[in-house]
């Protein structure tokens, strides 16, 4: 019996003025127990000489260097759309990798062709990365500790080029469960992060995560499902933008949202209600994981889960 072909990977990597971080990044990856194919670092017009400084270090990893920051999600789809791996690992810039993050992600593709997403466990740097909890469904992902099936953002498209920052994962996972494809929660798939000394969660954190968040619900969402949606996630945005004094910036959200209502319309792509159903059982079963859930609900996740649909 002929064994299934070896899995390629390509690690994607984007930064901005983190020359020194991404340099730890990059050596967790060189040192995996599974080799990556390729490194592609790309740089958001970063002014502190990391370009000089990658290409002085490495010589085996690709270095794009684009004009301006394009904000990180239009920014991963270049360092992704330059990869020719089976499978790209998207890594944070200021993240580093256990020593066996990608051989146990290129574990969980081959064995389910199913998964679209390996979602990794994010960890401090001074925690073990033991395995307490199985893998598991879920509705997104972190872009910087995730690992992507090409094949599958091939079919269902890259991450909005409009959203600059926040909520990007979340219109992806939409068209990923839409085009037949799961993201897998992986704990035994680490990536260490330190906090910032840069406070990157400032109120902006609020304006980009509401409105993105009311973008997808335009774009993706049936017509039937858009104003409930919509009004939930108005009110749920407003209510903790009140709670962590951000009002003004959820606020001015919703309305750059409604002035943009006309051109929404015509950029709709809706997925179907399958996908959505399917993305608010695993977000129910995670909340109220002792809950009473519905056979034929129970049924799909567990067909889901060992890949048999």
């Amino acid at each position: 019996m002929t064994a299934p072909p070896k899995l390629s990977v390509s690690v994607a990597i984007l930064t901005w003025n983190r020359r020194q971080q991404v340099k730890k990044a990059i050596e967790s990856v060189l040192n995996q127990t599974y080799k990556p194919t390729e490194i592609v670092v790309v740089d958001s017009a970063s002014i502190d000489g990391t370009v000089d400084s990658l290409l002085a270090t490495y010589d085996e990893i690709k270095v794009i260097r684009l004009h301006r920051n394009l904000g990180c999600p239009e920014g991963r789809n270049v360092a992704m759309a330059n990869c020719t791996g089976d499978i790209i690992y998207a890594l944070d810039d200021d993240g580093w990798l256990a020593p066996n993050t990608l051989e146990t992600c290129v574990s969980r593709f081959a064995s389910n062709p199913k998964v679209g997403v390996v979602a990794c466990r994010i960890l401090p740097p001074d925690e073990k990365s033991s395995t307490a909890t199985p893998d598991s469904l879920s509705e997104t992902f972190s872009g910087g500790a995730s690992a992507i099936r090409r094949q599958a953002l091939e079919k269902c498209g890259y991450y909005p080029s409009d959203f600059f920052r926040q909520a990007e994962e979340g219109d992806l996972s939409l068209r990923l469960f839409d085009v037949g494809y799961t993201v897998l929660r992986c704990p035994e798939a680490v990536m260490f992060h330190e906090r910032s000394p840069e406070n990157r969660r400032n109120k902006w954190f609020y304006y980009y995560s509401c409105r993105n968040e009311l973008l997808t619900i335009m774009r993706r969402y049936p017509w039937y499902a858009i104003l409930p949606a919509f009004l939930q996630k108005v009110f749920s945005w407003n209510f903790i933008g009140v709670r962590d004094r951000a009002l003004m910036h959820t606020a001015l959200a919703v309305l750059v949202v409604i002035a943009k209502t006309p051109s929404l319309l015509r950029q709709r792509n809706p997925v179907s209600w399958r996908a959505i159903r399917f993305i608010l059982i695993i977000k129910y079963r995670r909340r109220f994981p002792n809950a009473y859930l519905p056979p034929a609900w129970s049924a799909m996740l567990n067909k889901e889960q060992i890949g048999q649909i």
